[in-house]
């Protein structure tokens, strides 16, 4: 690959620029106030207290090294709490169990005690097992 010619225009009108440039001179004044101007804002910006955010947000600064740190910590909490959710609850916690079927077949004290069918409340009306009427004679 071969490097562009340059257009010598563009050149004409650079050179003529920094001619220009040679003889600008700054406004009268400007070297003996300029080192004046630079104190009074120095001293300027030092009394006048920086808002709290912004000392917040300084003293967040994050440098490569204390993001990669974040980073770590919150994949390890993301990964743990993973981990955690699979694992089996240990053997001593409690336990879900089915409604027994007879209220003497309850032999599981302290266990949760669950049914898969929809409880009676506002959208379900109870409804209450009737049998038949026996007449004994």
């Amino acid at each position: 690959m071969e490097p562009v010619q340059p257009n010598p225009n563009e050149f004409e009108r650079l050179q003529r620029l920094l001619a220009l440039k040679r003889h600008e001179l700054p406004p009268p004044g400007f070297f003996e106030h300029f080192p004046e101007q630079v104190r009074a804002r120095i001293t300027q910006a030092e009394l006048v207290p920086e808002p709290w955010w912004r000392q917040w947000l300084e003293a967040l600064s994050v440098k490569p090294a204390l993001a990669t740190t974040y980073a770590v910590v919150a994949s390890l909490l993301v990964v743990g709490g993973v981990w955690m959710a699979k694992t089996s609850p240990p053997s001593g916690g409690p336990q879900l169990a089915v409604s027994p079927t007879s209220p003497g077949d309850s032999n599981l004290s302290g266990a949760l005690v669950a049914s898969n069918a929809p409880p009676p409340g506002l959208f379900n009306t109870p409804s209450l097992p009737v049998q038949p009427a026996e007449f004994k004679k």
